[in-house]
């Protein structure tokens, strides 16, 4: 298994670099792999430099936390805009699970989870979500306001039948049913 975790440099990237090494924790034969990005505007190695003396500072302090400081991680430093910069990588890596932060709207994370392909776990101020690896699937939910989950594919013969759930009305002496 690869995870990616991509952080950003901000308060919140502690956050999502938490949420990555819980699942390496959870994961101990996993590949972890760090990403930061940086504009594309900053061509000279010091922005480069000083991105990776960072995100190093910040995974390893983690790695300390989570007593995972014997884990072998590799750090990624890309140049340009962080949505692109993320998927690309994201694809190389042929990544398991990215993990990725969604704290302002709007987020370049709403973008990389358009694009990228893998099962990605999105990190933001009320918790997180693992959001579907399936574009198919996305496009699925999305077209039909919530009343399919999965695309033809991972359907696999299942249907929601939401109607169901409801108790039949005789059942129940409640006003509301």
């Amino acid at each position: 298994m690869k995870i990616l975790t991509a952080l950003d440099g901000s308060e919140y990237a502690e956050i999502v670099l938490e949420h990555g090494l819980d699942q390496a924790v959870r994961n101990p034969d996993a590949e972890l792999h760090f990403v930061t990005a940086i504009d594309s505007d900053l061509d000279d190695d010091a922005g480069r430099e000083a991105a990776r003396a960072w995100l190093d500072a910040a995974v390893r302090e983690g790695q300390a936390t989570f007593g995972l400081a014997d884990r072998r991680v590799v750090l990624h430093v890309r140049r340009g805009r962080p949505a692109p910069a993320i998927a690309a990588l994201a694809a190389e890596l042929d990544a398991d699970l990215l993990v990725i932060g969604r704290f302002h709207v709007p987020s370049e994370s709403d973008v990389v989870i358009d694009i990228v392909e893998c099962p990605t776990l999105v990190v933001g101020i009320e918790g997180h979500e693992l959001e579907p690896q399936c574009r198919a699937c996305r496009a699925a939910r999305r077209e039909s306001d919530g009343e399919r989950l999965f695309c033809a594919e991972h359907a696999d013969g299942r249907m929601a039948d939401l109607t169901s759930r409801l108790p039949p009305s005789q059942s129940f002496a409640s006003r509301i049913w």
